[in-house]
């Protein structure tokens, strides 16, 4: 179902007592809670959910019973987010990336697609888009990849979000998964019993093996290899400096010389983490520094964002409310679109949007209390960026501290300064911030 389609149905579709209903079964209350709370029976609220998944095409298979029930939350988790609690949109399985993909226009930001587009061409490419959250880097992976099949490059991606814990217990089981998820989504057999051998190699040599005997040796065109939110791995602190090494010789196997550097220079790498997990690590440097072509997503300039006012069609742009809005959200990609949305969908005015955005009603607060938790996590971070939003001038700050809150995308630098990313962020973070030290304040 797409975004016209679930209009259609939704509100104007649903009685009354729907609503009341549906909006208490995506908080995760049970039904026997629902029928308290809106004083009616277990059997009534059981029906009414059912007469709901029935008007989006949602049936029980034969001897099933509530199973559709389930189809309506990673629904409306994409299309209606804000009705579903954070507990159940986690459990959905539908992420960030995914609703952004369904929702957000594309923003080119030359010459970023033009240079992914054509690196992408060249054997043996290795191309690394990392940038904070909710940037954009999974539209801009989509816009590579589109353009490789259009070379028939056959293309395979590996989202590291999707491995279980268990994946990450170990440095060779989480290369094991690697190899195994790549030949999947090649339809082909698993044989890492026959070429992995723990007794007389190391994990790196062996994974090299699988590539270069197995996964690569019959292809026949050019094979895309996206890698998605590889931070987690650098999360890892027993095993991500090696994971890096092993991508960066990756980068170098096409121009060995050796008999399997023709076989490299049919893989093209694509590299994509986000930079927030640099606030929880003890770097100060990227872990990739200096591997393939690196792009660093921007935020959007004015006229970027005047752009993509007019995609949602938009009105009143020289007004001094969109002048306000322009100042609260920068050129914040996320936010941005996300406002867009918002107001497209007529929740409420401009106005009353820039007014509660920075508050507890915020259509934005699961993203702004995240980022209040990766700060809490950290004192010095805390207490620096408390410094930021609260002083009226840029501030200078110690350089891996700068580094840090850039990568988790909470603030701009300039030469040696900081201040603020929007002027949500010095709303929302000014007076929530418990710094236990205040350094120059």
């Amino acid at each position: 179902m797409n975004q016209k389609e679930f209009d259609a149905i939704y509100p104007t579709g649903l009685t009354p007592k729907q609503h009341e209903v549906l909006k208490l079964f995506l908080q995760g209350k049970s039904d026997e809670h629902i029928a308290k709370s809106l004083y009616v029976t277990k059997s009534d609220v059981r029906h009414h959910i059912s007469e709901i998944c029935k008007l989006f095409g949602f049936k029980n298979k034969a001897g099933e019973r509530f199973r559709q029930r389930k189809e309506l939350i990673p629904l409306f988790a994409t299309y209606k987010p804000e009705l579903v609690s954070d507990k159940l949109i986690k459990a959905s399985g539908i992420s960030s990336d995914d609703r952004e993909e369904l929702n957000f226009y594309y923003v080119e930001r030359p010459p970023i697609e033009s240079e992914c587009c054509d690196k992408i061409l060249e054997p043996g490419a290795v191309i690394r888009i990392k940038a904070p959250k909710y940037t954009g880097k999974t539209l801009l992976l989509k816009r590579i990849i589109d353009r490789a099949k259009g070379h028939n490059y056959q293309a395979v991606t590996l989202d590291f979000t999707k491995a279980s814990s268990s994946v990450f217990s170990s440095y060779e089981k989480l290369l094991k998964w690697l190899c195994k998820g790549v030949g999947k989504a090649l339809a082909l057999e698993n044989k890492l019993a026959e070429y992995w051998d723990s007794d007389e190699f190391d994990e790196h040599t062996n994974t090299q093996t699988y590539f270069e005997e197995y996964l690569l040796k019959n292809q026949t065109q050019p094979l895309v290899l996206a890698f998605k939110n590889v931070d987690r791995v650098f999360e890892q602190e027993s095993f991500r400096i090696d994971f890096c090494e092993l991508l960066r010789c990756w980068s170098q196997l096409h121009v060995e010389g050796n008999q399997f550097a023709e076989l490299w220079k049919k893989l093209r790498l694509i590299i994509v983490h986000s930079t927030n997990v640099y606030g929880s690590l003890d770097i100060n440097s990227s872990p990739l520094s200096g591997v393939g072509l690196t792009k660093n997503l921007l935020d959007f300039t004015p006229a970027q964002v005047d752009y993509l006012a007019n995609c949602y069609q938009l009105q009143g742009l020289n007004s001094d409310i969109f002048k306000q809005f322009r100042k609260i959200f920068g050129g914040h990609p996320y936010l941005i679109q996300e406002a867009f949305v918002f107001l497209q969908k007529e929740q409420c005015s401009l106005d009353r949007l820039l007014e509660i955005a920075a508050t507890e009603a915020s259509p934005f607060i699961n993203h702004l209390r995240q980022q209040l938790g990766e700060l809490r996590k950290n004192p010095q971070l805390e207490n620096a960026y408390y410094q930021v939003v609260n002083e009226t001038e840029p501030v200078r700050l110690d350089t891996n501290v700068t580094f840090k809150l850039q990568g988790m995308g909470l603030v701009l630098v300039d030469l040696n300064h900081c201040w603020p990313r929007c002027d949500l962020y010095r709303q929302y973070f000014s007076d929530r911030l418990n710094p236990i030290y205040r350094g120059n304040k």
